[in-house]
């Protein structure tokens, strides 16, 4: 134990001895990549030379091969500053929380969530007794979850105890009720800038991209969604209007798709899904993803100081029903206004490396041949030099690719830094990645 405490000492003197590094932000970088250094104090910017489509063949690695048939998104005039962020705190902003007041109607009252009732638990057993199975894998019901919902079912009560909130604090659910008994629902569970807010209680009723039934459905399953009851240009301005009564700035439409409600185990209605992150200099931020691979081995692995910054909302005939806000943050500075873009052929060697780099070996298959059909250029944040709990948006160049010889897999995408051309990795947090690498 002293030995330890010797070590650990001197290992603390010897990183006091350490220069400053240049850089004023980190990023991520490849077992062989160099450093990431960002000239922040660049007076003038010299245009890059950026192909409409690139190609390329390269093995990276010996396992590994990677072929580059993409069309590249980017706009030569656009200016491509680098902004510090601060973490947006929904609990303590009125905006926010004035404007869900609103939007679940006149004369609604916050109480802390309740316990389940009878009648919530009642209606899912019921539902669950006369399941047909009619949506596959959507809904898996077997003994073990009959038996836990009568259990439930004995142990709730007829009616809760509802206890008034005066404000929102982070980890805890709420309930707004209107005068004519509609609940809505308030998470804020998870950071203090991240909310969900939904028609219904958790125990009744449930959202979901029609993007998760191909996730979830068995093979050769099929679920057909009703259409929306009212048109999408319509929906889009209810949710455009919900954005900027939130005030918040991850105001830019990214994409649409549709989305459906569960209730007792039967879809409900069909809605519109909106997607919104923020955009910089017309660049739109990267979305939040629902999976990804990082380089845990890498010398240096920094992701970001929060969850990825986007907004999903979801609009039909009563207005917004369900609201998904992550990682919101407000504008600190702007520390440069036009940054030094490096040269794209650096980021395409860049990239492809990294492709080797992440699936050398993959699934102990001798060799892998990966595609890349996208790269665009994109905002992400990563956590600031010296402060994780702070963020800077910087851009960067994302490359979406696929496994030749997997071909049922969803496509993937890395990041490489379009400053520095080092790996980075801005969809994870830094708390992820330090609890992933322990």
């Amino acid at each position: 134990m002293k030995r330890f405490v010797i070590i650990f000492i001197a290992l603390l003197l010897l990183a006091a001895c350490q220069p400053t590094p240049k850089q004023d932000y980190i990023v991520n970088r490849a077992e062989e990549q160099a450093p990431a250094e960002i000239e922040v104090s660049a007076q003038t910017v010299e245009p890059i030379s950026v192909p409409a489509h690139a190609a390329d063949k390269q093995d990276p690695t010996e396992h590994v091969t990677v072929i580059v048939d993409a069309d590249v998104e980017f706009d030569p005039s656009a200016a491509h500053p680098l902004i510090e962020v601060d973490p947006l705190n929904v609990t303590q902003n009125d905006t926010v929380v004035s404007a869900l007041l609103k939007t679940a109607g006149s004369g609604a009252a916050l109480y802390e969530a309740w316990p389940e009732t009878k009648d919530e638990v009642g209606a899912l057993l019921r539902a669950a007794l006369q399941y047909d199975g009619s949506l596959g894998s959507l809904v898996a019901l077997d003994k073990q979850t009959i038996d836990d919902l009568e259990r439930r079912y004995q142990n709730a009560p007829e009616s809760p105890e509802k206890i008034r909130a005066d404000r929102l604090e982070t980890g805890k659910n709420y309930y707004l009720e209107r005068s004519d008994g509609e609940i809505f629902r308030l998470n804020v569970n998870f950071e203090p800038n991240s909310l969900y807010y939904a028609r219904g209680t958790e125990f009744t009723e449930e959202y979901y991209p029609a993007s998760f039934l191909d996730d979830c459905l068995d093979s050769g399953s099929t679920v057909t969604l009703a259409e929306p009851k009212m048109s999408e240009a319509d929906a889009q301005k209810i949710a455009e209007a919900f954005m900027q009564a939130l005030g918040v700035e991850c105001d830019c439409l990214l994409k649409t798709e549709r989305g459906f409600s569960m209730r007792c185990y039967a879809i409900g209605e069909t809605f519109w899904v909106f997607y919104f992150v923020r955009s910089i200099g017309g660049t739109p931020s990267i979305d939040r993803p629902g999976s990804f691979m990082t380089g845990l081995d890498t010398p240096s692995s920094i992701g970001a100081p929060w969850n990825v910054e986007s907004a999903t909302v979801y609009v039909g005939t009563d207005g917004v029903v369900c609201a998904n806000l992550w990682g919101l943050a407000k504008a600190a500075q702007v520390t440069v206004k036009n940054a030094q873009l490096c040269a794209f052929d650096k980021v395409l060697d860049a990239g492809i490396r990294q492709i080797g780099y992440l699936h050398d070996g993959a699934m102990n298959c001798p060799h892998h041949t990966y595609t890349v059909t996208d790269v665009k250029l994109r905002y992400g944040m990563q956590a600031k030099k010296d402060n994780i709990s702070a963020g800077v948006y910087q851009p960067m160049w994302e490359f979406t690719y696929t496994d030749v010889d997997s071909p049922d897999e969803k496509p993937k995408s890395l990041y490489i830094s379009a400053l520095s051309g080092g790996y980075v990795e801005p969809r994870c947090t830094v708390k992820s990645l330090m609890r992933y690498a322990d």
